[in-house]
């Protein structure tokens, strides 16, 4: 292994990625198809956004290596892509111009509309089946999905919890509020 991917590997994991991206940049300088190296550069410069998901990643991009599983980097590159695609699709969503517009395209309400029309009726059960099939709450906030998914398990709504638990896992693996909430899911 060349010495700028061991070093690159050793700054990443003790977080310093600037240090880290160096390195890998080096080691891309000597060898321009190093597939080791651009990996480890652009989870370093995931690292710069989501340094959860980047570790996460970079974690099972070694133990997969070390196993000798064939063709880990093309995998791993097909991870990072779908990860980035969904990250952008997740940021243009929630982007703060583009929400009033997705609301009314979609036949959508607010959370906070949503929160009111519960107290309104007395009941989130109630009030979501009211809407479920002609209305889609439209979530901004990462508490208030956390929220949403925790009444749709109190209520009953196991199978669309789960629904929406395993595409919130895929962009937030190891986040502690969404694992809680498969487990009770799942009792």
């Amino acid at each position: 292994m060349n010495a700028y991917i061991t070093k690159g590997i050793e700054k990443f994991y003790t977080k310093n990625f600037q240090e880290a991206m160096l390195q890998f940049a080096l080691a891309l300088s000597v060898d321009p198809q190093s597939k080791e190296a651009r990996i480890g550069a652009i989870l370093c410069d995931m690292a710069t956004q989501n340094e959860e998901q980047a570790m996460a990643l970079f974690e099972y991009y070694i133990l997969t290596k070390e196993n000798g599983a064939e063709d880990c980097e093309e995998v791993m590159e097909e991870i990072i892509n779908s990860v980035e695609e969904h990250s952008e699709k997740i940021a243009h969503l929630f982007k703060e111009s583009d929400f009033e517009a997705r609301i009314n395209a979609e036949n959508g309400i607010k959370y906070e509309d949503f929160m009111t029309l519960i107290e309104a009726r007395g009941s989130f059960k109630e009030a979501f089946e009211d809407i479920m099939f002609s209305t889609k709450v439209i979530i901004s906030k990462k508490e208030d999905f956390v929220d949403f998914l925790a009444r749709l398990i109190e209520n009953g709504f196991i199978e669309m919890s789960l629904n929406y638990l395993e595409s919130a896992v895929t962009l937030f693996p190891n986040d502690e509020q969404l694992l809680s909430l498969i487990k009770k899911a799942q009792k």
